[in-house]
Order: C-alpha cells, then structure tokens, then sequence
C-alpha cells in the first residue's frame, strides 16, 4: 500500500499568533480529537506564551487529507515544522497526543532543537502498552460502543449515522496508530516534563503517568486531578494556569 502523502505545514493552526511570543506552545489531539478542542483554550492564553493547536489531517479543515498510519510518521512529519520556531518551543498532549508530543519532542532533541517543557495528560509514559487489546478494527457496533466508553465523540453523533461514516475511518485510523505504536528506545529528554492523571481515570492512573518521570533528566512533576478520562476539560483553567508559571 502506497503510503499516504502527508502536508505537516497545513497542521498548526496559526491562529492566535502573538505579535512577540516568549514561547510557542503546539498541542497535540487525542484520538478522534481536532484543533478546535484546543482552540477553545484560547481565551485562556494571556501572557506571551502563544497557543498552537495543531490539527491532524482527516479531519476538520483538513479533511480531504489522508490520516497519518503511525505516529512515527506523524512525529516525523511535523517535528522538521515546528523546528522552524523563531521562539523557544514547548508541547502539550492527550491520551494519543501525548505519544505525538514525546516521539516529536525526542526528534526535536536530535536536531538541536530540544524543546523547553513537555506537559501530557490522559497516557501512561510511553513504555506502556495502550490499550491492552486492539480495538481499531472492531466491528461497527462494537467500535461505536467502544467511543461511547471512552467518551471521545458527543452522544449526538454518536447517534447519526451519516457522522459517523464520515468519522469512523479516522477514528479507526487513529486507535490503530495508538495500537501499532511501540517504543523504541533512546536517550531521554532533558526538558522538564508534567504530567496530569485523571482520579477516575482507569487507563491512565497517576501511578502509571508517574512512569513518565522516567523519560527525562529534567524536572518531573505529576498532579492527579478528580475526574475520568477527559477530566482537563472540566480543569482545563487549572492546566493552563499551571502551563503559564512553568513557561514563565
């Protein structure tokens, strides 16, 4: 199969652009997730650090695009991009997208371009298997259910066929990058790493997020917040707030 020709340029969504920025910060989506998820934080972003979602293709503006096929190729994609920041870098990630940000904050280190901090949420450090067993390729009834669980999409679409055949080849997509993707061993980071767990959070416990730690010489920081998988969103000025004194 002839892979897919992916366009990393088109993924940040550029725009809330700050005229001077201290930092720019890229935020990576969750598995089924797009841009908008972060775009909404952008009220939130006072001072100079500058908000850069970035969205995946196969979905939203970018879905024409092709999806990516493992986050290797994402990562590989999109790190020469955001090495081309005039501004000291840092990145945030959930669930899927914290294994983005890590694979691209370890190519950033290669090229010299290490970034400042890494915040993830919603996934265990990377030397642990997510999830145990594969769902990508569950049938419809099942895969719907599944998104149901883990609370990705609103109900409502979950609830309209025609979304849903829009949606389900990338969600599909999606979980077989988080399935297929295996850690391959290197250096570890040096930047300072935070990570957030949620309590009720069965898949990404704090005793599992703490695993991250073991991905940095850095400083490592991790905070359990109440609520499930998604609990940022319900804490979402909390994170923010704690992003800005760390980039301070």
């Amino acid at each position: 199969m002839t892979a897919p020709v992916l366009q990393p340029t088109t993924w940040p969504d550029t725009r809330f652009a700050l005229p001077r920025p201290a930092v720019r910060m890229f935020c990576f989506p969750f598995a089924g997730g797009s841009a908008a998820f972060y775009a909404d934080w952008a009220g939130d972003f006072v001072s100079t650090v500058e908000l850069v979602p970035i969205q995946l293709p196969a979905r939203g503006a970018l879905m024409a695009q092709p999806p990516a096929r493992s986050i290797t190729e994402v990562a590989d994609a999109i790190a020469p991009v955001i090495a081309e920041s005039s501004v000291p870098v840092a990145l945030y990630g959930h669930s899927m997208g914290a294994i983005i940000a890590f694979e691209t904050a370890r190519r950033l280190q290669e090229v010299g371009k290490p970034v400042r901090h890494l915040f993830v949420s919603g996934r265990p450090g990377p030397r642990i298997k997510r999830p145990l067993e594969p769902v990508s390729d569950l049938p419809r009834p099942e895969f719907v259910e599944m998104l149901r669980d883990y609370g990705a999409a609103d109900q409502e679409i979950l609830e309209h066929d025609e979304l849903l055949d829009l949606l389900i080849p990338m969600m599909r997509a999606d979980f077989h990058m988080i399935e297929s993707y295996t850690y391959p061993p290197g250096p570890p980071l040096t930047c300072d790493v935070s990570a957030w767990a949620g309590a009720d959070d069965t898949e990404a416990p704090l005793s599992v997020m703490q695993r991250w730690g073991d991905e940095t010489t850095g400083t490592f920081t991790a905070e359990e917040l109440p609520g499930g998988h998604f609990f940022l969103s319900e804490h979402r000025e909390h994170i923010v707030r704690a992003v800005h004194e760390r980039l301070g």
